[in-house]
């Protein structure tokens, strides 16, 4: 084995080593590791066979948690933490298809000479636009409303969308979300909306979330989920912040159903959740890949499920042991 192959296989026992470490949180780092060059994803893999073998047997499996298991910001301990990482890397571009939405427009004058029109698009699809030196790039199976009279304010109704905005002090752009408002203050920043839950993740720069209210100030690396009319702050890898955009999805704690919305949203097709998984909770990142059943095959590793195709798209369910 030639010098560089073996630190390329050092280097990938140790990431596996890492990796299942109940403290371990540089995610960015691995994932900056395995995009830098294809064969260390092949490397990560065939290193995570090779331990996966080599400890078979040797404790009980624990699909859905590793012990301990880690806290969250509040000291609160969540359920059913999967500490390891699923490792897609090869084909983002592929797999990043940007799709022709539809624009529905409103030519007639509003009240206040509002002027709205509705852009979409259908899951799997990606669009991007440019407003005033501001640009919003919309990922699938989203609408977004506009309004050709004011150019500072958008709308999400549904879905997810990164903006990055060219501030003007004179007039900040405004997105609401879900009855939430957020108003920019020189910035990059993503915003979800789905199932009456909203949450806004700051890139670059900082938001101001209730601005009319509260005003709370959330700096790069920090991010809001408003449900129920509360908001709960958390910090997060500000870098990760709209790798949507590249394929790449990372999660902290989130619940199973999220993560399918979300890759179901990115490819395009639908994927269920058994009601026994879906507030089962999962860290790390998915890179999406155009090789669908590798990727579900991948992702029901990591997750300690069974991702099943089904007659319609895909299912997540427990694991038949």
């Amino acid at each position: 084995m030639a010098n560089a192959e073996r630190e390329r296989t050092d280097e990938a026992l140790d990431w596996v080593r890492r990796l299942h470490d109940p403290s371990f949180t540089d995610w960015a780092s691995h994932a900056a590791w395995l995009e830098a060059d294809p064969r260390n994803l092949a490397a990560f893999d065939e290193a995570s066979a090779l331990i996966a073998e080599a400890t078979e047997g040797l404790a009980p499996p624990q699909p859905y948690a590793v012990s301990p298991v880690p806290t969250n910001d509040n000291g609160v301990e969540p359920r059913n933490v999967s500490r390891r990482w699923s490792r897609w890397g090869a084909g983002l571009g592929m797999a990043v298809a940007a799709g022709v939405a539809a624009i529905v427009t409103v030519p007639a004058l509003l009240p206040g000479g509002a002027q709205p029109y509705l852009v979409q698009t259908a899951a799997g699809e990606h669009r991007s636009i440019t407003l005033d030196g501001t640009t919003i790039a919309l990922n699938g199976d989203s609408r977004l409303r506009l309004d050709r009279h004011d150019r500072r304010v958008a709308v999400l109704e549904q879905g997810e969308a990164f903006f990055s905005v060219r501030h003007d002090a004179a007039h900040p752009f405004a997105v609401q979300a879900g009855g939430a408002t957020f108003q920019d203050v020189g910035t990059a920043f993503d915003v979800t909306h789905r199932a009456g839950v909203t949450r806004v993740a700051v890139r670059e720069g900082a938001v101001l979330y209730d601005p009319g209210g509260a005003a709370v100030r959330l700096d790069a690396g920090k991010a809001a989920r408003i449900a129920d009319d509360s908001a709960t702050v958390e910090t997060i890898d500000s870098a990760a912040v709209g790798g949507w955009r590249s394929g790449r999805l990372l999660y902290r704690d989130a619940p199973l159903s999220d993560v399918a919305q979300d890759v179901a949203r990115s490819i395009g097709e639908p994927i269920a959740v058994d009601p026994a998984l879906a507030q089962n909770r999962f860290s790390g990142v998915v890179m999406i890949d155009a090789d669908r059943p590798l990727m579900f095959r991948r992702m029901a590793a990591v997750m300690g499920i069974d991702i099943r195709h089904a007659p319609q798209g895909w299912r997540m369910v427990m694991p038949s042991r």
